[in-house]
């Protein structure tokens, strides 16, 4: 198994094996979703069922195979190493998708407001996923140590680096990196916490909360005329 430096230096075993996942760049974080083929596809759906159904510690290997109707043996020749390697297998493939599915997205913009518009409304749409739902609520120790220290550096700098070259279409080329870490920041927040002030499943208070704040940030503005009264 897996094991991760915690923030008081002990080392810890890592059961998702999320410790190289979001820092081997976009490009490899995506690679496990686009490169699964149709089996290692089947037995990730079965097991996000499962994890949605029953969570991760009461989920077994015989439960993820009877769920994609293949047997034990079967899933031991696709992914050797047992339920600990298939649950990173899954994770993996799931960060993969979403990355995938973002950069889709963002490369659709036709300006910066729609860009940021889709960027957010996508990346939010994590709220909704059943197994991570589940697992939130019910085994919090497996999803919360990936937001905090130095893992959600981790988080916040291969998202800010999906971000960058989309940005680079609509910002100065000085402007790019803080905007995309920025961006990076917010979704990450609004992702992991729930505000009143924006409503996920709505894309019209995305528009506004884009349209109203993150736009105006980010876009420069020139200096204001002086007033009659201030000229010499």
């Amino acid at each position: 198994m897996p094991v991760t430096a915690a923030a008081d230096g002990t080392r810890r075993a890592d059961p998702t094996g999320t410790a190289g996942c979001v820092s081997a760049g976009v490009d490899g974080a995506m690679a496990p979703y686009l490169q699964a083929d149709e089996l290692t596809t089947r037995l990730v759906a079965a097991a996000l069922r499962c994890i949605a159904r029953w969570g991760v510690a009461k989920t077994s290997l015989d439960d993820i195979a009877r769920e994609a109707g293949v047997g034990r043996a079967t899933v031991y020749r696709a992914v050797p190493g047992g339920k600990d390697r298939l649950l990173q297998l899954v994770l993996r493939h799931e960060i993969g998708r979403l990355y995938h599915e973002i950069d889709t997205e963002l490369a659709a913009a036709d300006d910066l407001a729609d860009l940021l518009t889709r960027g957010l409304a996508r990346a939010l749409s994590v709220v909704d996923h059943p197994a991570l739902g589940y697992l939130a609520q019910h085994e919090p120790e497996l999803v919360l140590p990936h937001f905090a220290f130095h893992r959600l550096d981790r988080v916040l700098a291969a998202t800010t680096e999906l971000c960058r070259p989309h940005l680079a279409r609509f910002l100065p080329d000085d402007a790019v990196a803080p905007a995309a870490d920025w961006v990076a920041r917010i979704v990450v927040t609004y992702a992991m916490h729930r505000s009143s002030a924006l409503d996920p499943h709505d894309i019209t208070s995305i528009r506004r909360l884009v349209r109203s704040y993150l736009l105006p940030a980010l876009t420069p503005h020139p200096s204001p005329l002086p007033s009659p009264q201030e000229q010499p």
